[in-house]
């Protein structure tokens, strides 16, 4: 049991960018879309679309995760966390997704670089579908080890973006995520601290 609780952890912990169902697209069609400001269209470098693009994703996962959490948590503690997680992540996303139709951008897709990539995305899809069948303490273990885990990944994530990020306005949204994101991490720290002790 520690063996598959280890994989399963290990699996959440790959990139989170594969959850969403969003199409691939760069850009708004300006043909059909009188609201998308031509001057302002593909204004992103490369790298802030793809930063754009994962912190998106990453949101987009981290509100489901937190539904899923208030649903099966076992403890009010871990629902009241994943409540949070709902109401953070989706006030971030409005930000980023504010910020993407003033640039004029449609969000485009975390598409894997290469095959290492796309093997994480289906690895993570298929971790997170059996997190779906856990319930009670399983569950609460196997989801806030994921909460830490992911959320310190996604701290570093973004210092490592940081000095990449061209756009400012863009670069002052992923600093204003930051504390929510370490917030998040702490929490699910003292959560695990928590559960640990209960179950002595």
């Amino acid at each position: 049991m520690k063996i598959k609780t280890i994989a399963l952890i290990a699996a959440l912990a790959l990139p989170l960018a594969a959850w969403g169902d969003d199409k691939p697209g760069s850009t708004y069609d300006t043909k059909t879309d009188k609201s998308a400001d031509t001057t302002k269209a593909n204004k992103l470098a490369d790298m802030d679309l793809q930063v754009l693009a994962h912190v998106h994703h990453v949101n987009q996962m981290e509100i489901n995760l937190g539904k899923m959490a208030q649903k099966s948590g076992s403890t009010q503690a871990v629902k009241a966390y994943g409540q949070m997680l709902v109401r953070d992540h989706t006030s971030a996303d409005k930000d980023l997704t504010s910020f993407a139709k003033k640039q004029g951008v449609k969000i485009p897709m975390d598409k894997p670089k290469d095959e290492a990539d796309q093997k994480d995305m289906k690895d993570t899809k298929e971790a997170v579908a059996h997190l779906k069948t856990l319930k009670g303490n399983e569950f609460d273990t196997s989801f806030l080890a994921m909460m830490v885990q992911d959320h310190e990944k996604e701290l570093a994530k973004l210092d490592a973006a940081m000095g990449s990020i061209e756009n400012q306005d863009l670069a002052t949204i992923l600093k204003d995520i930051k504390p929510a994101l370490q917030k998040h991490a702490d929490q699910a720290r003292d959560l695990q601290k928590t559960n640990a002790q209960a179950m002595k």
